[in-house]
């Protein structure tokens, strides 16, 4: 329509301009190209700007994916790994690259466009737009960055608070069996009179005149002259003796000596707790 018009137009003027209408429509000619020359730039240079958007838009898009991608993987959830938050934050700073990549691309043209003085209203209204995408994912990106430091923080009060409960823990279970063990623990001892005697173990008191003085135990005896056991796994104790007698206190029916060829081979103890109740020492005077 543009070359229609302009042709009447040169039609026209050589009508009017008669033999010299030559020089005008050469120049006019001329004219025209120049026009179409700016022009082919302009839309040349328009459509440079609207690829550019194109791009830009499309790595918005691209970023809005992600984002959504990230919260789809529960970045508020407390339950989530480790290795899964550190990947998290790296792609959260993957993210903020390339939102900062994109504003300077969009900083970029917008002084290209101002320098160009190209004003096309709907080119300036889709720059402002991508403005506004890219400070929503600034704010969204900074928002989900706050929300994983948050969650960090709570993992390592919570990591703190674990670690407290298993020493704690440890410490109480060291308590029971410390405990359990003392409270399983008993010591004997065997030997004749003055073997034990010697060990600071038995003397003999009482009597008349030095007559009839009973083999009793030491009140302040060596306890380091007794071997300790847990009574609950040491049910028999060997003694390989001509005679043995229980000078400790330990109930009837809690025990039995066991004998063979005319000897006392060892202590059965057929109730431990029975046998043990009294004392937990166990001292065996043997012949």
């Amino acid at each position: 329509m543009r070359n229609i018009l302009l042709l009447a137009g040169i039609t026209m003027l050589m009508i009017s301009c008669g033999p010299d209408y030559k020089t005008e429509v050469e120049r006019m000619m001329r004219e025209r190209d120049s026009l179409m020359a700016q022009y082919d730039a302009k839309d040349s240079v328009i459509n440079g700007y609207m690829q550019d958007i194109a791009e830009i838009q499309t790595s918005i898009e691209g970023l809005t994916a992600q984002e959504e991608m990230l919260n789809r993987e529960g970045a508020n959830n407390t339950e989530i790994s480790q290795d899964a938050k550190t990947r998290i934050m790296g792609d959260i700073e993957g993210i903020r690259q390339m939102i900062d990549q994109n504003k300077k691309k969009l900083s970029d043209l917008q002084s290209r466009v101002r320098k160009s003085n190209v004003k096309v209203a709907e080119l300036e209204k889709m720059i402002g737009s991508l403005n506004s995408q890219l400070a929503v994912r600034d704010s969204s990106i900074n928002s989900l960055n706050e929300n994983i430091f948050a969650l960090n923080g709570k993992i390592t009060t919570m990591q703190t608070e674990i670690d407290t409960i298993v020493i704690e823990s440890a410490r109480k279970t060291a308590e029971i069996t410390d405990k359990t063990t003392k409270l399983h623990t008993a010591y004997y001892t065997v030997g004749d009179y003055k073997t034990l005697r010697d060990k600071k173990v038995l003397a003999k008191q009482g009597g008349f005149l030095g007559l009839g003085k009973a083999k009793t135990m030491v009140p302040d005896f060596n306890r380091e002259a007794f071997t300790q056991i847990d009574f609950t796994s040491t049910k028999t104790i060997q003694l390989n003796t001509k005679s043995a007698k229980l000078l400790s206190t330990h109930p009837t029916g809690s025990y039995n000596l066991l004998s063979e060829n005319k000897k006392v081979t060892a202590i059965e103890i057929t109730d431990p707790e029975k046998f043990w109740q009294a004392s937990k020492y166990l001292v065996v005077v043997t012949d």
